[in-house]
């Protein structure tokens, strides 16, 4: 079976990581995900840019202490900010539109969504259907990163349903002497894989008939975390082990597992 698999580091100032399983329609891909300490953990809304109140702060499975299984097929569908998409939210630390965020959203046939940015960057798997913004078409099992400072008007005419996290990918700030200087900046790269781009590699340390095809990785500019596609053969043991100061978040896209 194949999955999606994020793995990421705990930020010390906000603890902004996700749960460890996440049980969708049918599994076949994971997405692994590192964020590092480094990166800065400040909550600011999506539209005015001030400081949230830590009172008011939601949380939803966002004890990084204890692994939890959410099985998104026995959710019911919730609103949106937007006529005709709909979401299902297994990770929420923050306000209720301004905060760290694992989601399943649908677009219904036609629907679209206002013009917004993404602080903190936006990461996203279309599951089916055909996901449409200022940057292209993308149909299914298309991987997007869009970084901090992008800014797009989503839609899609024939419906179509994402597994995204929103404010997990922030960029390295400048500060001090850097800052002066002009250098320490780090911006994430804005990175689309299609379904026939990359590389499946076997990774036998993982275990037999385990396959991975990275989607996200900048270890290259000190980023930690990672994405990546990952599919298990029938009847195969997964070997699991997350690193201290690590959280791993999986959605299971087709066929079936057992954790």
């Amino acid at each position: 079976m194949p999955a999606i698999v994020s793995r990421l580091r705990r930020l010390a100032t906000s603890r902004a990581c996700v749960r460890n399983v996440l049980l969708g329609s049918a599994a076949a891909s994971f997405l692994g995900r590192e964020l590092s300490a480094k990166a800065k953990g400040g909550y600011k809304t999506s539209w005015s840019g001030l400081e949230i109140d830590p009172k008011d702060l939601l949380a939803t499975n966002a004890d990084f202490e204890k692994p939890v299984s959410v099985d998104t097929t026995e959710m019911a569908w919730a609103s949106s900010p937007m006529p005709d998409v709909e979401r299902k939210r297994v990770f929420l630390h923050g306000t209720k539109e301004a905060g760290k965020v694992t989601s399943v959203v649908r677009y219904a046939p036609g629907s679209s969504f206002r013009e917004h940015p993404h602080p903190e960057g936006e990461e996203f798997l279309v599951l089916s259907g055909i996901f449409s913004d200022d940057s292209g078409d993308y149909s299914a099992g298309t991987y997007c990163l869009n970084p901090e400072g992008f800014v797009h008007a989503p839609s899609s005419k024939p419906g179509c349903e994402i597994i995204v996290r929103l404010r997990q990918h922030p960029n390295f700030e400048k500060s001090g002497l850097m800052n002066w200087l002009g250098i320490g900046s780090k911006p994430r790269k804005h990175t689309v894989v299609l379904p026939e781009e990359g590389k499946w590699l076997d990774m036998p340390s993982w275990g037999q008939n385990i396959t991975m095809k990275m989607l996200y990785s900048e270890f290259e500019k000190d980023y930690e975390d990672s994405t990546w596609l990952e599919k298990i053969g029938s009847g195969s043991t997964r070997k699991r082990i997350v690193p201290p100061g690590m959280v791993e978040e999986v959605y299971v896209v087709e066929g079936a597992v057992n954790a």
